[in-house]
């Protein structure tokens, strides 16, 4: 059950390689670390060569139907220091991920219990100032996430695929230490270990959560909502990341059943309704 890890520093990523005893392996072009099962490409700065680095990678080991990937590094919270419960080291899975240039969000399919917390992540191609704060949705800012997912989605089930960030600054301009950088890192381990174990236990092969009656309530919302086939998967794996985590029957959804939706910036609406009452924390 091969466990993929895409990285963009060599700062950051020296944790892992350490932590998972892994040696370079000459035979690939890019940066590629690897012991057993486990490998790990530093991938470089950017969301471009974030995806160019995973499909790389990707593309050249063989993969089963258990096989998962993360991108793991640093980030900065648009939550300014010391106004808000989020710490410099603190540690999220991300359940959604804008890529800031297009204005597109990818939702990956959290059906894995982690002990991480959850966050938006957006990803910029320049790091985020203080004062740009506002122009980004409240959460972490990064570089990669965004080409990572992308490029790992083309190979990759979305429930296989995670983005673990931790906190770095709020968006001071000062340049973070590279040693710093690694500390973190480093400090994050067991976390991102408990996540990867958690994310292997998780068999496609498993009776799904979602009973026949669960599946025709949100069949009805998304007729209701004029919800597109994305977004229908989507409510669908909402749905059933929220029986997964809370072992218990879903909400009352029946009012969404109900509503008359007439525009698409009113479908969003309902949807965004949705999406706060089924994701947990």
């Amino acid at each position: 059950m091969p466990v993929f890890l895409a990285i963009a520093l060599h700062a950051e990523a020296r944790p892992a390689i350490e932590r998972f005893r892994l040696k370079q392996d000459a035979a690939f072009d890019l940066p590629v670390f690897r012991r057993d099962e486990v490998w790990l490409t530093v991938t470089g700065t950017g969301s471009m060569k974030s995806a160019i680095a995973t499909a790389s990678l990707l593309s050249r080991v063989e993969r089963d139907e258990d096989s998962v990937m993360f991108n793991l590094g640093i980030a900065g919270h648009t939550q300014k220091a010391d106004e808000g419960p989020v710490t410099v080291g603190d540690r999220f899975l991300a359940n959604k991920i804008t890529e800031q240039s297009t204005g597109r969000s990818f939702f990956p399919d959290l059906l894995a219990k982690t002990p991480l917390a959850e966050s938006v992540v957006t990803t910029v191609q320049q790091p985020l100032e203080r004062a740009d704060a506002g122009t980004v949705e409240p959460g972490l800012a990064d570089m990669e996430a965004a080409g990572f997912y992308q490029a790992a989605a083309t190979f990759l089930p979305p429930h296989r695929i995670g983005c673990v960030k931790v906190v770095s600054d709020h968006l001071e301009t000062r340049r973070i230490d590279k040693h710093r950088a690694g500390e973190l890192i480093a400090g994050a381990l067991d976390d991102f270990d408990a996540a990867v174990a958690a994310y292997r236990s998780v068999r496609d092969g498993a009776p799904d959560v979602l009973t026949d009656a669960d599946l025709q309530l949100v069949r009805d919302i998304r007729d209701r909502l004029r919800l597109t086939a994305s977004r229908h998967r989507i409510l669908t794996d909402l749905a059933r990341s929220y029986k997964l985590h809370t072992a218990s029957d879903l909400p009352d959804l029946t009012r969404f059943t109900h509503v008359s939706v007439k525009t698409r910036q009113e479908g969003d609406a309902q949807f965004e309704r949705l999406r706060g009452i089924l994701s947990v924390e």
